[in-house]
C-alpha cells in the first residue's frame, strides 16, 4: 500500500467513525461533541499531510 492509499483509507475509517459517533444514542451530546471535534481535528490533520506530500484524496 503506498502513501495515498494509507492516507485514503485512514480519512475513511475516520468519516466512518464520525458517522459512528454521530448515530450512537446512548452517549451525551456533550461527550459526542468532544469525540467529533477530536475526529474532525484528525481528520484535518490527514488532509493537511496529503497537501503537504502534493497528494489529492479522493475520500475528502
Amino acid at each position: 500500500m503506498n502513501y495515498r492509499e494509507d492516507l485514503e483509507f485512514q480519512l475513511q475509517k475516520v468519516t466512518l467513525a464520525i458517522q459512528e459517533v454521530v448515530e450512537d444514542v446512548y452517549i451525551t451530546d456533550k461527550v459526542r461533541q468532544e469525540r467529533i471535534r477530536k475526529l474532525l481535528n484528525f481528520k484535518e490533520a490527514i488532509i493537511y499531510k496529503g497537501r503537504e506530500l502534493r497528494i489529492d484524496l479522493e475520500a475528502a
